[in-house]
């Protein structure tokens, strides 16, 4: 199996070499920060960068809530395109500032000059981070804000006035908190985004953010056949995800399906459910905010983490010598996004284990 090498794998690889450029990285990022703050500017408000995908996004509203609680409903979020109307549901979309996909690069790790352009247009007096990684310390390095607060690795801890490196904690929530704990009284988000409560339909999602965390194609489509007689059942993807073989398919078997195109389609059809069945992804957690029961399929990640919190939710796992465990968040291919020799977490767990669970968690609801 060959090992996707990453670029700060080569920093922890020497231990000379790490310290060299830790001290170098240190020198730069401070004097470019000390020097951009000297040039004269009102500075006003609170800006917090969160640059995450959809389950990620929800991940952050525990540290949102303890940072607006502590500062104003008046704080700027900068976020991803996509997940802008996930923020819309605890945020003022006034304040929300949606970076374009075309604003990144080198596989989304870097913010070019015009994310940051549009970061300086706020003129924020402080910054919390809670990216942490090198898209926002590319976006905030030469910020002329008073104060920045958040996590990251090392090499950019010379960007910060008040630095923690990443600490995973209970869940993933509390990457985000633990990040500006020390600072900012934490206060959890509690309660649900108000949506429809009567609906007696299930949705299936069968897409996840990696390929490795996806359950078959061929078996949520074989899952959606056998409940679909006894049960108001739904597929739901991205329009770009199916062809029209499978299309066809759902068709001739007389198989409920709905097609999304944006993330404010996928929001909707999740109101209007009682249960989403999917994949440790972005669905499920938006379900979970949405007061939706959830079900969910891990493979190489460890739920523990991921699990949405509360009596509501539900999953199954085919647990292997190789499944994360205890405080192990992802398998040691991380996740599968390093390779994996077998997927067999995912592909040894077969359509029967799944129906019957998930025909018990039905009639549970019922």
């Amino acid at each position: 199996m060959n090992k996707q090498i990453k670029y700060y794998d080569l920093l922890v690889s020497s231990r000379s070499f790490q310290k060299f450029l830790f001290v170098l990285f240190d020198i730069i990022l401070k004097s470019i920060r000390y020097f951009t703050k000297l040039i004269p500017l009102e500075r006003k408000g609170i800006c917090v960068i969160s640059l995450h995908k959809l389950g990620d996004s929800i991940f952050t509203f525990d540290a949102i809530n303890s940072i607006k609680n502590f500062y104003g409903e008046n704080v700027f979020i900068i976020c991803n395109e996509d997940s802008l109307p996930i923020y819309e549901l605890i945020h003022k979309r006034e304040y929300l500032i949606p970076i374009p996909k075309k604003y990144f690069h080198f596989g989304d790790r870097y913010s070019d000059s015009r994310a940051r352009k549009l970061l300086r247009s706020l003129k924020p007096k402080i910054i919390i981070d809670l990216t942490g990684v090198m898209t926002s310390a590319s976006l905030i390095f030469n910020s002329r804000a008073k104060t920045i607060i958040g996590f990251n690795r090392r090499i950019f801890k010379g960007i910060y006035n008040n630095f923690k490196e990443f600490q995973l904690g209970n869940h993933s929530k509390e990457i985000y908190t633990n990040a500006i704990k020390e600072i900012i009284p934490i206060r959890k988000f509690e309660g649900y985004i108000q949506s429809k409560v009567n609906s007696d339909r299930i949705l299936i999602a069968p897409f996840a953010g990696w390929i490795s965390k996806e359950w078959s194609i061929v078996k949520f489509i074989e899952l959606a056949e056998r409940l679909k007689d006894n049960f108001n059942i739904c597929l739901i993807f991205d329009d770009r995800r199916f062809n029209e073989k499978v299309i066809k398919y759902l068709n001739d078997k007389k198989i409920n399906y709905v097609k999304i195109s944006s993330v404010s389609d996928l929001i909707n059809e999740i109101r209007d459910c009682r249960l989403l069945i999917g994949n440790d992804s972005g669905p499920v957690q938006i379900a979970a905010i949405l007061g939706k029961y959830t079900f969910s399929i891990y493979g190489p990640t460890n739920p523990k983490f991921h699990l949405p919190e509360g009596e509501k939710h539900f999953f199954i796992q085919k647990t292997l010598p190789c499944s994360p465990k205890g405080h192990e968040r992802l398998c040691f291919t991380d996740g599968g996004k390093d390779g994996c020799p077998a997927f067999e977490c995912m592909n040894n767990l077969i359509v029967d284990e799944v129906y019957e669970k998930s025909i018990q968690i039905i009639k549970s609801l019922n």
